[in-house]
């Protein structure tokens, strides 16, 4: 494989998939969040009807529950802490071709193309690590889980 494939195959699609998942995350966690405090509003403003009007509890309770599930997944699925992990991951990606690219350090010597691919793959290596941690303290119900996703960011799936 030569540099352009590498490029192409490996940075590129995996550049492409960190970027699509950090979007797909921040977009989750902004959607969730924001009926959540809609949801939580309304409650407040509800519950001075409440004696009034007793469907009205009945509202806000469904309401509440609805407020402490959003916060369950919110919790449960980081959504936020996956967005900026992701994007960050992203940026190194396009951060190491880039100086590949413009023969900057550490890519200036006649070993440069292993230097990326190494460097590229340390990366990746260190992503897939926090995905294996992750999905093994999520199935051992452990209740501190770092970045989760549903497949290996390497899989590209």
């Amino acid at each position: 494989m030569n540099a352009e494939e590498y490029l192409k195959e490996r940075v590129e699609d995996q550049i492409r998939w960190f970027n699509d998942k950090s979007g797909w995350s921040q977009r989750w966690f902004k959607q969730l969040r924001a009926v959540e405090i809609v949801l939580g509003c309304a409650i407040a403003f509800l519950v001075g009807y409440a004696d009034a009007y007793p469907t009205v509890k009945v509202a806000a309770g469904v309401m509440g529950v609805a407020v402490a599930a959003i916060g369950g997944l919110l919790s449960l699925y980081r959504f936020q802490e996956n967005s900026v992990e992701y994007r960050v991951t992203a940026e190194s990606l396009k951060r190491e071709k880039f100086l590949f690219l413009t023969q900057a350090p550490p890519f200036n010597g006649e070993d440069r193309f292993q230097v990326l691919v190494v460097r590229i793959e340390n990366i990746l290596g260190a992503e897939n690590a926090k995905w294996g941690e992750a999905t093994a303290l999520k199935s051992s119900g452990s209740p501190r889980s770092p970045s989760v996703s549903t497949q290996s960011p390497s899989s590209n799936a």
